[in-house]
């Protein structure tokens, strides 16, 4: 499935300038692609919510992430009356805080610099690329660098995160590390990504799995989402990696960047997956569709009202959203 187009896809028309496919390939792993078009539909923006902007103590670099999954976002976006959510998906790599008492279930941090609304937060390290948006004359403008300066960050983007693996830049992909030949040690450590390099993260390449990732335009017209999921978890996974036996399912790193030359996207990044692998999106009938995070819910997709009445919790540090606003002179 890693190649364009897919056989038997599902294709709906979720809004104006918002097109969605669906696939389930024959090993059970569902894959997905949304594109949004902002010149077709010049009310649409990316935009970007990080759980340690609104909690108790914001933007201290600690944030109790699992008590919001991406419905519980959507709803607490929509509740600010500045544009419903047309779609919204997990965002980059973060870290869990086992110091103080987190985990899987529990605290997080970042591993890089974020940009929230034209102001840069956390000076902590900036792993490989950083990903984000900045709007210019009321057009979004996409864009990927390699390791800026904190100082850069408030300059070149209104919403960006640090930690994501870029796949192709300027209609070229960029290298991957390969997976190790029999009888070579696998590298167990990050190579220092240059910017000829995608951004290497040990296990998590080679591993097939669920992957987010994102893909756009030379002239940031269209941005696309892909979403991979696979039918078993993160773990069974990596354990069949490690025992070099065949998992049930997902893609490898390299099968993203496969499809996105295949598709003919000339600029992809990749963003956090496996077990925190998530979206929703507003469906033509006004509900929601969500598929949940596998650490806390099942692997099936569900349906909600707007207000998101008991949807699952878990998550992620960072979610990316696409909202449609109001009025395009104000933003809002």
């Amino acid at each position: 499935m890693a190649g364009w187009p897919w056989p038997k896809a599902e294709k709906t028309s979720l809004r104006r300038g918002v097109d969605h496919w669906l696939a389930t390939a024959s090993d059970g792993t569902t894959v997905e692609l949304i594109e949004f078009d902002f010149a077709l539909n010049a009310r649409l923006r990316l935009e970007m919510y990080d759980r340690d902007e609104d909690d108790s103590e914001p933007f201290n670099n600690l944030a109790d992430y699992a008590t919001r999954g991406v419905g519980t976002v959507v709803k607490h976006l929509n509740d600010k009356g500045r544009g419903p959510v047309v779609a919204a998906w997990n965002g980059l790599f973060f870290a869990y805080d086992f110091k103080n008492g987190g985990g899987p279930r529990g605290l997080a941090r970042h591993v890089g610099p974020v940009v929230l609304r034209g102001k840069a937060f956390h000076n902590v390290g900036n792993p490989r690329w950083t990903f984000g948006v900045k709007e210019r004359t009321g057009r979004p403008h996409f864009a990927v660098l390699h390791q800026p300066a904190k100082a850069e960050l408030s300059k070149e983007f209104d919403f960006a995160s640090a930690g994501a693996q870029c796949l192709r830049l300027n209609g070229k992909s960029l290298r991957l590390q390969p997976f190790p030949r029999a009888g070579e040690a696998p590298i167990r450590q990050p190579v220092p990504s240059s910017p000829s390099e995608a951004g290497h993260i040990p296990l998590i390449d080679h591993m097939r799995t669920s992957r987010t990732s994102l893909g756009w335009s030379n002239d940031s017209s269209k941005l696309y989402l892909l979403v991979v999921n696979e039918p078993d978890h993160e773990l069974a996974s990596k354990l069949a990696l490690k025992r070099g036996q065949a998992a049930e399912g997902g893609w490898t790193l390299d099968d993203l960047q496969r499809f996105w030359t295949a598709f003919g996207a000339p600029n992809a990044v990749n963003l956090d997956g496996g077990a925190v692998t998530q979206l929703t999106y507003l469906r033509p009938d006004a509900r929601y569709e969500l598929l949940p995070p596998r650490l806390v819910a099942p692997n099936q997709r569900m349906v909600f009202e707007p207000d998101f009445e008991n949807a699952p919790g878990g998550g992620t540090l960072m979610t990316f959203y696409v909202r449609e606003v109001t009025s395009t002179k104000s933003g809002r």
